[in-house]
């Protein structure tokens, strides 16, 4: 038997001792609004904190991240197709939007996924702050990002975020570990 204590092993890496994990969160916010604001101006910076975030994680949470990250741009390349969302100028996602959905996948392994495991949770949060945070990307990108298909479009981001939510709370347990 092990004199691993039991407070340990069910915080984990995933959930710092003294609280939240404030560089992901306000990582990830800074990035997100330097990315939307200034889009490929951000692109230098926004990579070097992903790296050091993803440098900082274990070998599962990164791939976690990768896999994350990549299904959020698959799920919004078929929101540009099916003209839920758009890129004025654009067919194709730009690539500091590609970046934000791999900054999202780093903030959600360190962070997020840890408070989304109630199902219920994670459909809420989702269902409200993936949609509000493309308003508001729409809003700060000086007409970039647009909704063609205007409340549809809103009516499908919480359906879609609303189910990411409660897959990110789920997916958790495959990469998160405890601490030894």
């Amino acid at each position: 038997m092990s004199n691993v204590s039991t407070s340990q092993i069910s915080t984990g890496y995933l959930s710092p001792p003294k609280g939240i994990h404030w560089r992901s969160i306000v990582g990830f916010e800074l990035a997100w609004l330097a990315l939307v604001y200034f889009h490929s101006w951000a692109i230098v910076p926004a990579i070097a904190y992903g790296l050091y975030g993803i440098y900082c994680l274990p070998a599962r949470a990164r791939i976690a991240v990768l896999l994350i990250g990549l299904t959020g741009v698959v799920i919004d390349t078929l929101l540009v197709s099916f003209n839920v969302i758009s890129f004025s100028g654009a067919a194709l996602l730009p690539v500091w939007f590609i970046l934000i959905w791999f900054l999202f996948a780093l903030a959600a392994v360190e962070t997020m996924a840890g408070f989304l495991r109630p199902w219920w949770l994670g459909f809420l949060l989702g269902a409200t702050g993936g949609p509000l945070s493309y308003l508001g990307g729409a809003a700060l990108s000086g007409g970039l990002l647009q909704f063609p298909m205007a409340h549809w479009s809103f009516v499908v981001l919480v359906l879609v975020w609303g189910s990411l939510g409660v897959v990110l709370g789920y997916s958790r347990r495959f990469y998160a570990q405890a601490t030894n």
